[in-house]
């Protein structure tokens, strides 16, 4: 008898296209926040993950508090990529742990947070990440990375281990030798593989595909959208995307990414997107679905 894929223990059909869509970065600004718990409402949309250590993680905190139908998890970072606007580690202020930049802030790059950070230290903080949302009543439905550092090999032993301690799971996408090759880690391509198989041997669900490649601007994102939806197919899905509303405290903080963010938010509130996804029939599942599944 052949072993069921992960859609097929919820409950669909091997055929179906099943997908979570996703919002990173909840909790970086009030703007990610009022556009990110729109989109939830909206219903495409169907869970996120929190900065926990960003400025506004505790307004996050008193809107889940008033409707913990929310599905949301911790967005795992050793980073904070902007210019002016920083947060810090949780855990500790001790330069020898590396987790902080001459700011006394997290590392604005992935590059420097994986020369500079201490495996233990990474593993230490996260874990404060994980238990701050906990402590302020949000019910953690999975992890996943902050701009991908967490995923280096230099940490993704800790991101393995919170994982199962806490038993939640992560975005444990399957290898694409082919994309892994192109993208010049090769040599990372067996540690990956056995990373993959000690997932599966503790039941943790494995994402058949995922769609990242979202952060920047359109000329008609609705439509950009709409063609990458067309495009999703038969199995599980992560399809991550960055709402957050214009303002000027938006603009201030990111003006780079300002208008993209502000069209994510304009197009996951929009009808069109919603027709789009209920024409193709897909099936939209948040992490809590999988989280019991594994529990």
């Amino acid at each position: 008898m052949k072993n069921r894929s992960v859609i097929e223990k919820l409950g669909f059909e091997a055929s179906d296209k099943v997908v979570i869509f996703h919002i990173d970065d909840i909790g970086f600004s009030h703007a990610s926040n009022v556009a990110s718990f729109e989109c939830l409402d909206f219903g495409i949309a169907s869970c996120g993950a929190i900065i926990t250590p960003a400025p506004w993680f505790l307004e996050v905190a008193s809107i889940y508090k008033n409707n913990p139908k929310y599905d949301l998890g911790v967005h795992l970072t050793l980073t904070c990529e902007y210019d002016l606007y920083r947060w810090r580690a949780l855990s500790s202020i001790d330069p020898k742990t590396g987790l902080l930049d001459s700011e006394n802030s997290l590392w604005r790059t992935s590059e420097e947070a994986i020369i500079n950070v201490k495996p233990e230290a990474a593993e230490i903080e996260l874990r404060s990440q994980i238990q701050l949302a906990l402590d302020n009543g949000i019910d953690v439905t999975h992890v996943d990375p902050h701009m991908g550092t967490i995923v280096h090999p230099k940490f993704i032993r800790s991101y393995l281990n919170l994982a199962k301690e806490f038993q939640i799971p992560g975005l444990f996408p399957k290898v694409n030798r082919e994309i892994m090759i192109a993208r010049g880690l090769k040599d990372y391509l067996k540690i990956f593989e056995k990373i993959l198989s000690i997932i599966e041997s503790w039941g943790f669900p494995l994402i058949d595909h995922i769609i990242i490649d979202t952060g920047r601007e359109q000329p008609d994102k609705i439509d950009y959208y709409c063609k990458l939806i067309r495009e999703i197919e038969p199995g599980l899905t992560h399809f991550l995307f960055h709402p957050a509303k214009m303002s000027s405290e938006l603009r201030a903080i990111t003006p780079d990414s300002a208008n993209w963010r502000n069209q994510d938010y304009e197009a996951f509130t929009d009808k069109r997107i919603k027709e789009c996804v209920e024409e193709l029939d897909l099936k939209v599942i948040g992490y809590r679905e999988l989280r019991d599944l594994i529990r």
